[in-house]
């Protein structure tokens, strides 16, 4: 690793260097007590920190763009100026392109050097607009005056949005070439975390991000909450219409004739009775290809899917391989669809085919598997009943569901 001492007389004593001064100042404002400051003292910091970042970034794009153009990043054995930023500096590589790109558009362009200067365009517009010049740096002289016109009066999601629209329409062959290309990069990444929990990591070109999108969003309803449950974001809404889509889609593989892609739960006999080994390496409950669930959650899935059951005594033992087989049967579930409608969780009401069929008391624990001990849940609910603890009953003269909260 290279070990670098920065020159200190590159700069003036600290009394006298504003940058010093700006750290010494900064140093003050950490230091303050803001406890007993009133809503709107609280409002002014904020926004004036912001000025303060956004003038220092300006800056910093001014120092960086003079620096690399004097290649002072080879002093140091640095092969550019990325891999310098991201060696010396806290800055992720992809941040330190970012800066880099910025810094040379507006070294590059006085006009731009000079709005930025004048806070007539933020830092995050120039990072806009050096993203949309990017192999298309000939067309943007033509441009500056009517880009940076606009910069000044709109905001930086808006300007965005202009400049992805000015960097589609600058060169329509490299447009038509960039867009083949985004439909041979979509993809969709696959990985793994702590407690079983699968992370996707996705990329699409417009088309078929907006279809995705669409079909997403087709299957959210705005989510206000239910009986002590949080509403959702729009982003966890997304993730539970994602494995409804799939669900959907896996049914009707299987509708028509051919094998639907399903999970093996792996589970010691001892776990899934609710009386877990001692011996924490005989302890097995998993998915296959995913990693270690909790039981409840295991519990849960096996409620109404398709399963394989794998019943082990310890690692090894297997004691039962069972045939993919739906615990619920075809007629139980039309019998539900009928009497429940959809989620039976109090204030829920969503629609029978976003629903599980659940066991009030689960068939691992003697729980039976007919009507009366069975209700439809969403897969909110059914997590927030089997992992959240909740508990739901029917009145057995009205037929109203009622939930208790976990105690």
């Amino acid at each position: 690793m290279i070990e670098r001492v920065f020159d200190s007389t590159v700069t003036a004593e600290p009394a006298t260097d504003p940058g010093a001064r700006v750290l010494r100042a900064l140093g003050e404002l950490a230091g303050e007590d803001r406890e007993s400051w009133s809503g709107a003292a609280r409002s002014a910091r904020v926004a004036l920190l912001a000025e303060i970042v956004e003038r220092g970034q300006a800056e910093l794009i001014r120092a960086t763009g003079s620096w690399d153009a004097a290649s002072g990043w080879a002093a140091d054995g640095a092969l550019s100026p990325v891999a310098w930023l991201a060696h010396f500096t806290r800055m992720t590589a992809a941040r330190a392109a970012r800066l880099v790109r910025a810094a040379r558009l507006a070294r590059r362009h006085e006009r731009t050097a000079k709005a930025l200067a004048a806070g007539e365009l933020t830092t995050d517009q120039l990072d806009a607009l050096a993203k949309a010049t990017r192999r298309r740096e000939f067309f943007y002289p033509d441009h500056e005056d009517v880009l940076l016109d606009a910069a000044a009066t709109m905001g930086a999601d808006e300007f965005r949005t202009l400049t992805e629209a000015w960097r589609s329409n600058a060169d329509d062959a490299l447009a038509n070439e960039e867009a083949a290309a985004a439909v041979e990069r979509s993809y969709v990444d696959v990985g793994r975390s702590l407690g079983g929990r699968v992370l996707l990591n996705a990329e699409f070109d417009a088309e078929g991000g907006a279809t995705v999108l669409n079909a997403l969003d087709a299957r959210c309803s705005p989510d206000g909450g239910t009986d002590g449950l949080p509403p959702r974001s729009l982003a966890e809404r997304r993730g539970a219409a994602l494995v409804d889509i799939c669900e959907e889609a896996l049914a009707n593989n299987e509708a028509g004739g051919r094998p639907a892609r399903t999970v093996d739960i792996i589970v010691d006999v001892d776990t899934v009775s609710g009386t877990p080994p001692a011996d924490l390496a005989a302890i097995r409950c998993e998915i296959d290809g995913v990693g270690p669930i909790a039981a409840e959650t295991a519990r849960r899935v096996c409620c109404d899917a398709n399963i394989g059951r794998v019943l082990t005594r310890g690692r090894s033992e297997i004691l039962d391989l069972g045939r993919r087989t739906r615990v619920v049967s075809a007629a139980q579930r039309r019998a539900l669809v009928h009497r429940d409608g959809g989620c039976v969780f109090p204030g829920c009401g969503r629609p029978h085919p976003w629903t599980d069929a659940h066991h009030l008391v689960h068939w691992t624990r003697g729980g039976t598997t007919d009507l009366a001990n069975l209700c439809l849940l969403c897969r909110r609910h059914h997590v927030a009943v089997h992992e959240g603890g909740w508990r739901l009953a029917r009145d057995a003269v009205t037929g109203e569901w009622r939930a208790s909260r976990p105690p």
